[in-house]
């Protein structure tokens, strides 16, 4: 499991990108810095630039901006990412429940995408996709939307459904395994996976199943 790493709270901002993507911690990083070289400039660089008090005061702005910095962190999970709440009015993920309520897997899975390109930390429309990957035999795309769920913050309610939606995957693998045949099983190859020299199928005998 992912965590934050903790030099990103030593500089304010980068926290709330990393667990949130919020475009205010950007903003917040970006004013930081050009505070922390506006004051390295005028006091190093070029010493006569600012009158020696306002110096000062640049410093105590970069001090107390570094400070109310140090705060923002509380608002990430302790795994770097907060879920964020569906909007039960939404009528994208309706319409997206509708379509995979009706097996139609590729009109859910692109609602469903969309939904998650302007908001990933959607954690409904992401359990979704993954329970729809799962039913489309897309058991390595499944996998991948449960892993990105353990790295949210939130998912206590679900943790059920993830757990089952764990188990269910699983359960897809192990069942495809045992219907892929082996080459000791496969009756047309030999240890190399080649077919034998002059052996052909009838087209009358049944096929036997691994």
């Amino acid at each position: 499991m992912r965590r934050m790493p903790w030099a990103m709270v030593l500089w304010p901002g980068l926290a709330r990108i990393y667990c949130q993507g919020a475009w205010q911690g950007l903003v917040w990083a970006v004013g930081f810095a050009t505070l922390v070289n506006l004051a390295l400039v005028a006091s190093f660089v070029h010493p006569g630039l600012l009158p020696g008090s306002l110096s000062s005061l640049l410093w105590l702005a970069v001090a107390i901006a570094w400070l109310v910095g140090l705060g923002r962190p509380s608002a990430c999970g302790p795994d770097g990412y907060r879920a964020s709440r569906l909007d039960p009015d939404d009528r994208r993920f309706q319409a997206a429940l509708d379509h995979y309520l009706r097996a139609n897997w590729f009109e859910a899975e692109k609602t469903l995408k969309q939904l998650l390109e302007e908001e990933p930390r959607d954690l409904d429309a992401r359990l979704m996709l993954a329970t729809l990957y799962r039913h489309a035999g897309r058991l390595d795309e499944a996998t991948e939307e449960l892993e990105a769920l353990r790295l949210f913050e939130g998912t206590r309610k679900w943790d059920f459904e993830i757990r089952r939606e764990w188990k269910l995957v699983s359960e897809a693998r192990a069942r495809q395994a045992e219907q892929t045949p082996t080459p000791e099983q496969d009756p047309e190859g030999d240890e190399g996976g080649r077919p034998h020299v002059g052996a052909e199928a009838s087209p009358e005998e049944p096929v036997r199943a691994a």
